[in-house]
């Protein structure tokens, strides 16, 4: 807050600049004279909340060169200042503060903070216990059945042109007719020659 005329000025500063509702904030006025006698008071402020009917009157009283007042205040939302004093005549100056609402309670906000670092904590050491636990291999019975079909035996001679109907017959029937393309038919055994 900053103010002047031809005869004073007033600053004012509030810390924190912006307060939440609940926390004191701390307001410091200084009114400066160009000409004359230094300023020594009363000063007085008027806080209200802007088209609230209630509103808070302090006089203040100088500390060092400066009027301090602390100031809570309950509810969030923009506030007007109205500070009045009187040196060669009577001044008003009027500022606006805004008050911010609170983001959690100090009580909500450390209990997130316990929960969140249980579950970080739990998390740790189920991992901890996962990577010492031996691994053990799955039931037979819960492994899905898997059929082994054998490739078909390859067809020479005077073999039947298709191959066995299942897996079983492919591997339980041996193959007939010739296994090898070089042997001649051997003559049956009544046969006679007479030439």
């Amino acid at each position: 807050m900053r103010w002047a005329d031809a005869e004073e000025r007033l600053q004012g500063t509030l810390y924190p600049a912006l307060p939440r509702t609940g926390q004191p904030a701390m307001l410091s006025l200084h009114v400066g004279a160009f000409e004359g006698e230094e300023f020594t008071g009363p000063l007085t402020l008027t806080v209200h909340l802007e088209g609230a009917p209630d509103q808070l009157t302090r006089t203040l009283t100088r500390d060092g060169v400066n009027w301090h007042t602390e100031l809570v205040l309950e509810e969030p939302g923009l506030y007007e200042l109205e500070v009045r004093y009187q040196a060669r005549r009577l001044k008003v100056v009027t500022g606006q503060l805004t008050v911010a609402a609170q983001p959690l309670p100090p009580w909500l906000g450390w209990g997130l903070v316990v929960v969140g670092a249980g579950a970080v904590l739990a998390l740790g050491v189920r991992g901890a216990v996962r990577r010492l636990r031996p691994v053990e291999p799955p039931p037979r019975d819960a492994l899905p059945s898997q059929e082994v079909v054998a490739p078909a035996a390859p067809v020479t001679g005077d073999a039947t042109p298709s191959g066995p109907a299942t897996p079983e017959a492919a591997t339980a029937a041996p193959a007939t007719g010739n296994t090898a393309p070089d042997e001649a038919p051997a003559p049956p055994a009544d046969a006679t020659s007479n030439r």
